[in-house]
């Protein structure tokens, strides 16, 4: 391939091989990152069937990835388990939304997110603990915690904590808890039905105009700008049909 691809097997079994001599049994929950000229091979041993999701991706952010070793061309086979839990995830990345380029940013938010959580998953962890998941999910789901406080909620120092964490995720929390606050603002603001003062409470800002001007700094255009644009796409999608 020319491009890199994610792999998320759902069920069924079946074998990855590939030029640099990496053999493993795959599984539900296995996960497969595919590098652009990379020779391999995977796929359903004989008399079995699977069921998988696979992302499409490449650029600049691909190849910073590689370069920091979030996902790294010698441990090219992962888990991300229960399924029932990360198939979501693995699913929303794809979902279709009518926002154009800026909804493409959302799901590369969501991708690095998965790639992360792949190389902990599969040992980059040096405690043995599933440290790292449990700081995303404090991060994006309990925005009136701060970072120290996140720290402590995983059982690390603050420093270590930072460091850490910048080193699985690519960038540092603070930075990836905005990203993941802004991918939530602009699902919100797809979905409909939430003023821009409540998006802002929930997703704990202070007021409505810092949340604006943060989602200004993530989109290139302010909250209001961005769900204005959405009807008018939505409406020549459903005349076309």
């Amino acid at each position: 391939m020319d491009v890199y691809a994610f792999v998320y097997l759902v069920s069924g079994a079946g074998r990855y091989s590939d030029e640099l001599g990496a053999e493993h049994r795959l599984t539900p929950g296995s996960t497969v990152t595919v590098f652009p000229g990379m020779k391999h091979n995977y796929g359903p041993c004989p008399g079995e069937q699977w069921t998988e999701r696979y992302i499409l991706f490449d650029g600049a952010l691909a190849r910073l990835l590689e370069e920091r070793g979030v996902i790294d061309r010698a441990r090219p086979v992962g888990r991300l388990q229960p399924v029932d839990s990360w198939l979501p995830a693995v699913e929303g990345v794809t979902e279709p939304t009518p926002a154009g380029v800026r909804s493409a940013l959302v799901e590369l938010s969501r991708l690095q997110t998965l790639l992360a959580a792949v190389r902990v998953e599969t040992g980059a962890r040096d405690d043995g603990s599933s440290w790292f998941h449990e700081a995303c999910l404090l991060l994006s789901r309990e925005p009136a915690l701060d970072l120290h406080g996140v720290a402590a909620a995983v059982g690390l120092p603050y420093d270590r904590f930072r460091k850490q964490f910048t080193a699985i995720a690519g960038e540092s929390p603070g930075r990836w808890r905005t990203r993941q606050r802004m991918d939530e603002a602009a699902r919100m603001l797809q979905q409909g039905g939430w003023t821009i003062r409540e998006i802002a409470r929930t997703l704990g800002f202070c007021d409505e105009y810092a949340f604006s001007r943060r989602f200004k700094e993530v989109f290139g255009i302010p909250p209001s700008t961005f769900r204005a644009r959405l009807p008018k796409v939505r409406a020549a999608a459903s005349s076309s049909g």
